[in-house]
């Protein structure tokens, strides 16, 4: 296959596939390639929020300390290559292109669904590259994931659990977490985000006693910060300075994740000092977590699309004390977007709404009606929001935040002019 001839083929595949009721399906194609899987070494990680950025904190930690480091992620932001990068570095296309075409000839392959065919690619390349290391984030869940076909994982990581696919992983929160939690693997150790609610604790250390599976949660106790701004948050951790270009409290939370990763790769025998983890964290930043694009006037773009990660948000701009706050917002309708909106809401000064960036975008009129109580709504197609939103807050200390949707921030970052979408 060529690459273009790779992507019709990738896209041919629904996102899901059939509904599974076990990991046969994907175990059937790994046989077929000889189990890359059982050949290579992972940190996995699942959870609702900041798999993303616990993920980057921790692997550009091995990446800085030399290792060899795969990177499996999802969705993609701007091209499908970037779910499948080695030390920060998308898989070339005619690479993808001949690993699919590895993929296609298996016979199980056609009933697979676009994540597994993903994820066997990604398989093949991190080992014909010999990685060291990989780190591996699950799609969606956690128990029934593609993913979870990895049997003794370095180190289960459980990041922040909150509402979110319920149609698939159950309309509770301890089903949810039930679902997260499939990782645990006997004996494996594993690390629970400090940021998870008390009962989502209890339960995750419930399941790795059950499994002996030693759990570590670390302690924001141990953690002091010293300064937040929106272009970096210093904080010390265990007597050790860090520097964060994201801002935010959920991300210092996911590096105190990031850096327990760490730790427990050490007593694998992956050496990664305190120095290289705190050069790494001054560096990354995960497209569409409270990135800031531009800076006069400043423009945040974050992804944020369920009650949790817009409280972050919401947290964030409280503690930048801008004003106005001018919102650019689009959701979806498979999400809770009246929760979402009524927390946007609280923090905005202006609005304008988006409704034609993805299918299944919530009608302007369905989601005006979220903010129209507490301050002005327009509506605006993409190519028109920004420009516009940037004149209105362009007075002594506006600020204007594109969110609501990962796939609303993928079209301003695809577009690679955030003048213009």
């Amino acid at each position: 296959m060529t690459f273009a001839e790779s992507m019709d083929y990738i896209r041919s595949f629904s996102k899901s596939g059939r509904p599974v009721k076990d990991l046969s399906r994907i175990r059937s194609l790994l046989e077929e390639l000889e189990n890359p899987q059982k050949q290579l070494r992972f940190v996995h990680i699942a959870g609702t929020n900041g798999k993303g950025s616990t993920l980057a904190l921790s692997s550009a930690a091995a990446i800085e300390a030399g290792f060899k480091t795969g990177q499996f992620t999802s969705p993609y932001m701007i091209r499908y290559n970037d779910r499948i990068r080695i030390n920060g570095q998308d898989i070339p296309d005619e690479r993808l292109a001949a690993l699919c075409t590895r993929v296609a000839q298996c016979h199980v392959a056609a009933e697979c669904s676009q994540f597994e065919v993903t994820f066997a690619i990604a398989l093949l390349y991190f080992l014909e590259e010999k990685c060291d290391l990989v780190f591996l984030e699950t799609g969606v869940g956690g128990l029934l994931d593609a993913t979870n076909v990895i049997e003794f994982p370095l180190v289960s990581v459980i990041t922040s659990i909150s509402s979110d696919h319920t149609a698939l992983l159950g309309k509770t929160l301890p089903e949810i977490t039930a679902q997260k939690a499939g990782i645990i693997k006997e004996g494996c150790p594993v690390i629970a985000s400090a940021d998870n609610d008390e009962a989502v604790l209890k339960q995750i250390q419930s399941i790795a006693q059950k499994k002996s599976a030693p759990l570590m949660i670390p302690d924001f106790c141990d953690c002091r910060v010293i300064s937040e701004k929106l272009t970096e948050t210093r904080f010390q951790y265990h007597s050790m300075e860090y520097t964060l270009k994201m801002p935010g409290m959920h991300q210092v939370s996911n590096a105190m994740t990031a850096i327990e990763i760490v730790r427990i790769l050490s007593m694998h025998g992956y050496l990664i000092s305190a120095q290289n983890v705190a050069d790494a964290f001054r560096h990354v930043q995960v497209p569409a977590r409270i990135q800031l694009i531009e800076e006069d006037p400043p423009v945040l773009l974050d992804g944020s699309h369920n009650q949790s990660s817009v409280l972050a948000l919401a947290d964030v701009l409280r503690t930048a004390k801008r004003y106005p706050v001018v919102l650019i917002c689009g959701m979806l309708e498979s999400k809770d977007y009246k929760t979402s909106g009524a927390i946007l809401a609280q923090t905005a000064d202006f609005v304008i709404c988006a409704d034609d960036f993805a299918e299944g975008a919530v009608p302007f009129e369905k989601l005006a009606e979220c903010f129209r109580e507490y301050c002005p709504v327009k509506h605006l197609p993409l190519r028109e929001a920004l420009p516009y939103a940037k004149q209105l807050a362009a007075g002594e200390n506006g600020i204007v935040v594109i969110s609501g949707s990962l796939y609303l921030a993928s079209h301003f970052l695809s577009n690679g002019d955030t003048n213009a979408c």
